[in-house]
């Protein structure tokens, strides 16, 4: 269920994408953060755990968690942050900073720094979440924040995710290339 609703989000994006349509910062919110893959990723990750998260952890991911929603418009900002100049080189204008600006008619500058907060807030969020939530198998939580730790990591001023070059492929040499051997 988690990867059809990702291919319908990706569809829609996409539809918007090829007429330059410029939604509602809200409604593309609703499109993009499903789009952005959390649901998806963590249900793959679930499903590779086997038993230790079996079907609760499905039925919690379904019941759309405010930790996850959260997570959800974090990674949507913080890709569409980072990859905003990169995305209207393109003639790509469905982004969350595109659909921000036009709505409230703010500046790039506004846009970013509202957007910013907003990630900051998801944050609060996350953290707060994570300390308070009962009846949740830990290795179930932890999943959540590790994809908010690779999220960060990804966009953390630059656009790593989509392009590798940089810092993330530094990180990937020193885990993968140059082990520390024990």
């Amino acid at each position: 269920m988690q990867f059809k609703t990702h291919v319908k989000a990706n569809f829609d994006l996409a539809k918007w994408g090829l007429v330059y349509h410029v939604p509602s910062f809200e409604e593309y919110m609703e499109v993009g953060e499903v789009e952005v893959a959390v649901y998806a990723t963590l249900a793959s990750r679930y499903m590779s755990k086997g038993k230790m998260a079996a079907k609760e952890a499905f039925e919690w991911l379904k019941s759309r968690p405010k930790i996850v929603q959260s997570l959800c418009v974090k990674g949507r900002l913080m890709d569409d942050i980072t990859g905003f100049q990169d995305d209207i080189s393109r003639g790509y204008v469905t982004n969350a900073v595109s659909c921000y600006m036009k709505q409230y008619g703010v500046s790039e500058n506004e846009a970013f720094r509202e957007l910013n907060k907003m990630v900051g807030e998801a944050d609060k969020i996350i953290n707060e979440e994570f300390l308070t939530i009962t009846g949740v198998r830990h290795c179930v939580l932890k999943a959540v924040i590790d994809l908010a730790r690779m999220i960060h990591v990804c966009y953390n001023g630059y656009e790593g995710y989509t392009d590798p070059q940089g810092k993330i492929k530094e990180y990937m040499t020193s885990m993968f290339v140059d082990q520390i051997r024990l």
